[in-house]
């Protein structure tokens, strides 16, 4: 959900917004489809925890469980919560019930019927087991779930909470199979073999799982929403980005699933054979101040810091050119809710030493007013925008050490004991502006810094209930202004993703024929040129 970039999958992995960018692929199919047949590999970054989706925070096995699993409604690439298992819904004036119609033809892959009752099982396990969803959906919201019949779900919440049906939409909200899981008191359990050989109602079926090596999934025959166009996907598992880039020019993959080295992207979009598009996403690299600790917690420390980095620097220099210095306190993505007048100081080091100065942090002997370690996760725009910020801030007398860290070490030492100066992070914002909450929100885990502002967590609590969206938006520019003027977290940059494949293959969810009919990761309209055309 959150994890390096490649939480971006489920996140990552997993979900995008379609804004025309510089450089969208001219798409040119050479064959009339689609077509019906053949195999689709993907170069694939690493192994999924388990196949229980909903369990815990899982970007690997988000970017598989799209193709496996199914939720009662699922966000297409813009961001729209479209059908999936129900298709069509209603909400209450008071916005605290929620109706799903289910599609009536819908069978999990061992056969067995698929029918409202699996819903409630698994939206009252994600709040039992307190699965990653619990806390997105409000799960100690729902009042009760009602089965008025096999193929209708009523949802009551004990108060309204507008975020409701697009988090559901989301991370964390596949619907399980309660025939297989209902006997168990723990669904993590080892015992469970579905955890490894997942039974889901998607269009594709696991058949083989060999842990770093491959994935192999096929076509489900009888997927409700028709058979995938696709024989098999097979996820072959590389960790190693440029590895990965390599096996795909070699042809040995169809899909690049890993974000490239940047250098690498115009030698891609000139490759023959390959296409190449590029997406804006909700997603943010940001750097968090250690609140807890001098002398980060002076405001006007973070505020020269803040004049202090070029952020256009950083998008030139660290991440090539792709994407855009962040001007905001959140995601320009979700444009309903982003507060254009909520600015970032701009680049102005003389200021920055001017506060420095009037604040008593003075230039000693030697010109460095103190020294800081910047703390992030081992990957090249990792180190390349920590050695920006070191040249930015030497100019105002900052001395900073880079502490380059694997993830894990990165999160056990920043996350969970608070221990660093100043970190890298990014993440996903969307799709709803209350998402920002897991990230400035008090005790919230992702909030590393620390910052805990009443008025903040106050109008967070009120844009959630408050159903009208213009005064959620006034709602959410308020807090936008208030970070702005606390400087919690500086964001640099809003990133981009990068879509790169095979133009053999058509009908990713990106692509204008898919696009709005699938949600983000679902491959069942995908086609091979070197296809059967249908009914031949």
């Amino acid at each position: 959900m959150w994890k390096k970039g490649k939480w971006l999958v489920a996140i990552a992995i997993m979900l995008l917004i379609a804004i025309p960018f510089n450089s969208l692929t001219v798409f040119c199919q050479k064959v009339k489809g689609p077509r019906m047949g053949g195999t689709l590999v993907v170069a694939y970054w690493g192994d999924p925890k388990s196949f229980n989706p909903d369990a815990q925070v899982d970007d690997a096995g988000a970017g598989i469980y799209r193709n496996v699993f199914s939720q009662l409604v699922t966000l297409d690439v813009d961001y729209n919560v479209i059908p999936d298992l129900a298709y069509k819904w209603d909400v209450s004036p008071d916005g605290k019930t929620y109706t799903f119609y289910l599609y009536r033809n819908v069978t999990w892959h061992d056969g067995y019927p698929f029918t409202a009752e699996d819903v409630k099982w698994t939206l009252e396990a994600i709040k039992k087991f307190r699965g990653v969803a619990y806390s997105l959906i409000k799960a100690d919201n729902i009042e009760s779930i009602e089965c008025p019949d096999d193929y209708t779900v009523v949802i009551h919440l004990k108060k309204p909470y507008a975020p409701f049906l697009g988090f559901l939409a989301w991370y964390g909200t596949w619907i399980m199979p309660a025939h297989i899981y209902k006997n168990y008191t723990d669904w993590m359990s080892p015992e469970i073999e579905a955890n490894r050989k997942p039974v889901g109602t998607g269009p594709f079926k696991l058949v083989e799982w060999v842990k770093g090596d491959h994935i192999t999934l096929v076509a489900n025959e009888k997927y409700f929403r028709g058979r995938p166009y696709l024989d098999k996907i097979v996820y072959k598992i590389i960790p190693d980005a440029s590895i990965a880039l390599q096996a795909f020019l070699a042809k040995e993959a169809d899909l690049l699933a890993h974000r490239p080295p940047l250098a690498e992207i115009p030698r891609l979009q000139k490759t023959p054979g390959v296409n190449v598009v590029i997406r804006p996403i909700p997603s943010r690299w940001y750097i968090g101040f250690n609140l807890k600790k001098s002398p980060f917690n002076d405001s006007r420390v973070r505020l020269a810091i803040a004049y202090a980095i070029n952020r256009s620097e950083i998008v030139e220099k660290a991440l090539s050119g792709f994407g855009e210095p962040a001007e905001g306190t959140y995601t320009p993505a979700i444009a309903w809710a982003y507060n254009p007048h909520a600015k970032l100081p701009p680049y102005d080091p003389a200021k920055a030493e001017k506060i420095l100065d009037e604040a008593g942090y003075k230039r000693g002997p030697n010109g460095i007013r103190f020294t800081i370690t910047y703390t992030c996760w081992s990957g090249p725009e990792e180190e390349a925008i920590g050695n920006v910020i070191k040249d930015n801030l030497k100019k105002i007398g900052i001395e900073v050490k880079l502490e380059v860290l694997e993830f894990n070490i990165w999160e056990e030492k920043v996350v969970k004991r608070r221990d660093f100066d100043i970190a890298l992070c990014d993440g996903f914002q969307g799709p709803d502006p209350a998402n920002l909450k897991i990230r400035v929100g008090a005790g919230e885990y992702i909030n590393f810094a620390g910052y805990n502002n009443t008025e903040v967590e106050r109008l967070f609590e009120l844009g959630a209930t408050t159903t009208d969206l213009s005064k959620r938006k006034e709602i959410y520019w308020k807090i936008q202004e208030i970070l702005a003027k606390d400087l919690p977290y500086l964001t640099l940059a809003d990133l981009v993703i990068f879509h790169i494949w095979s133009s053999e293959f058509h009908g990713f969810p990106w692509e204008p024929e898919a696009k709005g009919k699938v949600g983000y990761g679902n491959y069942r309209l995908v086609w091979w040129e070197g296809g059967k055309p249908l009914g031949g």
